[in-house]
């Protein structure tokens, strides 16, 4: 009888085990959405050191015509001519934010435009859309493994 005791203790408390893991809070894809939305701050805020702050070591990109760029100096080298210069502006915004199960991963989907200040005031340069594939640090922060984006098309000029 102990035995039979004992086992149903024992299967009692994996059950409870396995509940408790199933019920696990799933992790909050805001969180992504707000690291995001930081990395956009510091870039407009610091330019090329607040981009750049947000980079893992090993952090890669692809871009039409390229060879893939690997690694925070090769990516922010690729950045550094348009974020050095003060005329020049770019501004994101996250529209879409997933979190791998695990919690470890995750990618933001979202929206750019680049923006010229001259003479005539402000216009903008160029719009396009992004993604950005994130990875949880040790200490809880999150930084750009990834990322990538398309240049939306410019509308054709009217003919006249």
């Amino acid at each position: 009888m102990r035995i039979l005791t004992a086992g149903m203790a024992v299967l009692f408390f994996l059950a409870l085990v396995a509940c408790s893991q199933s019920r696990r809070a799933r992790p909050d894809p805001e969180q992504l959405k707000q690291a995001d939305l930081a990395f956009a701050r510091a870039t407009a805020e610091r330019r090329l050191e607040g981009f750049s702050s947000f980079l893992a070591e090993d952090v890669m990109s692809i871009r039409p015509n390229t060879p893939v760029v690997q690694g925070r100096k090769a990516l922010a080298d690729r950045w550094a001519t348009m974020l050095n210069d003060p005329a020049t502006s770019i501004t994101w915004q996250p529209l879409e934010a997933v979190i791998s199960d695990a919690g470890d991963m995750g990618f933001t989907v979202g929206s750019y435009e680049v923006a010229k200040s001259g003479p005539q005031g402000r216009s903008v340069a160029g719009t396009g859309k992004y993604i950005t594939i994130w990875k949880k640090q040790p200490d809880g922060s999150w930084k750009v493994a990834y990322d990538s984006g398309v240049q939306d098309t410019p509308a054709p000029k009217a003919s006249q």
